[in-house]
């Protein structure tokens, strides 16, 4: 494969993945909870407020805008072969919604306290008996076992192929295909890929933990459905991160076909972005479909006027939640999809530097390895 196709492919795939986290982005305002808009609690009702549909409306115009043209520079970068710049191009969407938030959530505030939106008791409930039983939940830890056959069958083709693999051996290869790096021969051939695919692994398991302790939420006026839809959502995503680790920590597999010249270094690159663009169809897929704790299973129920629970202190800057008084470490996600970690928990701190040990010793074991 030629550089010039190798660039346009990686282009197109750059593109294709600025485009879906772009779109996901662009469609968080109907994918959060209805008692929540721009990060502020509001009363069900209000969604239908013509101020905050408005905002709806122009934080999605502007965000796909965005998006469009982050992705047509994505596109051209990488013909550039301009790492860089394109790095900052494709999280350019990112700043640029958190920004909107930020502006859309001053304004629904102010509108919350003008119309005098607030909760005059903090109503909770639990589900409790066969209702809680019977509710789903997220895949067992267990399944995360998948990724041991992955790495194994990895190992076992690296070792197939070691007789073939020239000495030194190329490592790491530049934007148009020519080895900038290699390593001696040895056993850290074998080492190298699944040393990245433990890592990936262990990730993934450490997201999957996260999903199964998680505090589930539930709504005062319907504690049976929501808790319903919420264990369909956490399901679903259970089996969309697994799909992805899987796919993803398969596709590491393409290392030691490249050290032995089987694939060139230019096809192992086109593939490993296609299955980064193919990995995240599901996380997409899910979302839309579940919305954040399967909200969008919900929204044919009617919408309660009044406020039920407020936890607006609880949340700083609509994205980070620190409550010392909840025993939960993980909460579902206030502007998103997906979880957060409640920051007031010394438990969270302690996870973040366990996060960051393995991270630094993941690093270090590369560079001794390499």
């Amino acid at each position: 494969m030629s550089a010039e196709l190798v660039s346009q492919a990686t282009g197109v795939a750059m593109a294709l993945l600025t485009l879906l986290a772009g779109g996901l982005l662009a469609a968080v305002p109907w994918l959060t909870r209805r008692r929540e808009a721009f990060a502020v609690t509001v009363p069900e009702s209000a969604q239908s407020d013509p101020r905050i549909a408005r905002m709806r409306r122009v934080y999605l115009v502007v965000l796909l805008v965005i998006s469009v043209a982050c992705a047509a520079g994505s596109y051209a970068l990488s013909l550039a072969a301009n790492p860089l710049a394109l790095s900052a191009l494709t999280c350019a969407p990112v700043l640029a919604g958190f920004i909107l938030m930020l502006v859309f959530r001053a304004r629904v505030r102010a509108i919350k306290r003008a119309a005098g939106w607030r909760a005059h008791a903090q109503r909770t409930v639990a589900v409790a008996g066969a209702a809680e039983k019977n509710a789903p939940k997220p895949l067992p830890l267990t399944w995360n076992l998948l990724y041991l056959p992955v790495i194994l069958v990895t190992l076992a083709v690296s070792a197939a192929l070691y007789p073939g693999m020239p000495d030194p051996v190329p490592v790491h290869f530049d934007a148009s295909g020519a080895v900038d790096s290699y390593m001696e021969k040895g056993w850290q051939v074998l080492a190298l890929p699944v040393a990245v695919q433990a890592f990936l692994a262990l990730s993934m398991t450490a997201a999957h933990w996260q999903m199964l302790r998680s505090r589930r939420p539930v709504a005062p006026e319907s504690p049976t459905a929501s808790a319903l839809a919420y264990g369909m959502f956490a399901r679903a995503q259970s089996v969309a991160l697994l799909v992805t680790g899987l796919v993803i920590v398969a596709a590491i597999a393409l290392m030691p076909l490249a050290f032995a010249g089987v694939v060139t270094p230019g096809q192992s690159l086109v593939a490993l972005l296609v299955v980064c663009v193919g990995a995240i169809v599901p996380q997409v897929g899910v979302s839309l479909v579940y919305g954040q704790a399967g909200s969008r299973l919900l929204r044919r129920m009617g919408a309660a006027g009044e406020l039920d629970f407020d936890d607006d202190a609880r949340w700083h800057l609509g994205l980070f939640y620190v409550n010392r008084e909840d025993p939960s470490v993980v909460v579902p996600r206030r502007f998103g999809v997906g979880w957060a970690m409640n920051w007031g928990n010394p438990r969270s701190w302690g996870l973040v530097a366990l996060f960051v040990a393995a991270v630094a010793a993941f690093v270090i074991v590369i560079e001794l390895l390499v």
